[in-house]
């Protein structure tokens, strides 16, 4: 069996999953759906999620498992034992959830964040695979490199799953989308340099070093600016609370935003510098075409969501753009680096 076409296909495998999750995130940020489930790993105690409010009520005659939990007078119990409701609400049958007082059921915020946490499990399968095929690869051709690559993504991984716990056991903590983003950064980082690895074209590109340092300076202000970016969400999660007119959104966010925005002339001007460069190139990169072509559509989406009272739909879209162009720039790099 060769391994290292096995490990390619799963390593791209992995990395369409990995921005399935970012998207599938950022439409629960979106949607404020991130304590749609109060607890984790399950949701409101139970695997499959209820559907109705009635599931969560102390309704006579209705039962509860063990584990399972009920809103009663604004406030989330969860059930000792098994039991079924004779009587009303029985203290020494329930204990307050004692994570935090968040106490509210929408069935739409419910199954968004639980359709995001089966995208993450969904996740765990080809990355398992993946980490089996490297350490089998350790084993038969002492490939440590690419061992230890599988074995920084399950690290980040595990990190991603636990900031995840923390995130909603501490009722949406500040800074956990940048957080989370940072960690999702690292995995796609690890993951190209995976695929970069085992990739089966190697051909020799020809830069000169003014080309490799514009496109490390476009990796890195892409890095930054998607940091900036994630700071800015956050903020908008904060504005979102006071009111719900997203006209005056933008007024209301603080320097962040200004900065994440005269951040993005900076990107365009590197843009364009390293794309007159790019032309005398003798060979074509499609990665660095793809670059190009997300740092025009990441800016025309920008400029839509700060004069155009940031339309909901288009949040998830910016956030994946800029993953995808942090992607694409960072693969670029390494194709003219070497």
């Amino acid at each position: 069996m060769k391994l290292r076409p096995l490990i390619l296909l799963f390593a791209k495998i992995s990395l369409v999953f990995t921005f399935i999750v970012v998207i599938a995130g950022s439409v629960v940020r979106m949607t404020g759906s991130g304590m749609g489930c109060p607890d984790w790993p399950k949701c409101f105690g139970h695997l499959i999620p209820p559907t109705s409010d009635a599931e969560l009520n102390l309704m006579e005659g209705a039962s509860f498992d063990k584990g399972m939990m009920m809103i009663y007078h604004d406030t989330l119990w969860v059930a000792n034992e098994n039991l079924k409701v004779n009587g009303g609400f029985i203290h020494e049958q329930w204990h307050k959830y004692p994570k935090h007082d968040y106490a509210t059921f929408n069935v739409l915020h419910t199954w968004v964040e639980y359709v995001n946490r089966l995208a993450t499990v969904l996740y765990a399968f080809p990355i398992m695979i993946l980490s089996v095929l490297c350490l089998l690869l350790l084993i038969r051709e002492k490939d440590k490199i690419t061992f230890f690559l599988a074995l920084f993504t399950d690290i980040m991984i595990g990190y991603e799953i636990w900031l995840g716990k923390l995130v909603v056991d501490g009722n949406l903590k500040e800074n956990s989308i940048t957080l989370h983003m940072f960690g999702s950064i690292a995995i796609v980082s690890l993951l190209l340099l995976m695929i970069y690895r085992h990739r089966q074209e190697k051909n020799r590109i020809v830069s000169d070093n003014t080309f490799k340092s514009l496109m490390l300076a476009m990796l890195a202000l892409t890095f930054l600016q998607i940091m900036f970016g994630t700071q800015v969400r956050e903020q908008v999660d904060i504005v979102a609370k006071i009111s719900s007119d997203r006209s005056v959104w933008i007024d209301q966010l603080p320097i962040m935003f200004k900065i994440h925005r005269s951040f993005s002339i900076l990107v365009g001007i590197i843009a364009i510098v390293l794309f007159l460069k790019y032309k005398k190139l003798s060979q074509s990169i499609w990665q660095v075409d793809t670059m190009f072509l997300l740092i025009l559509l990441e800016i025309l989406v920008g400029v839509i969501l700060s004069y155009f009272s940031m339309p909901a739909t288009l949040q998830p879209i910016h956030l994946l753009l800029g993953v995808l162009l942090f992607a694409s720039t960072f693969y670029g790099y390494l194709k003219v680096r070497t």
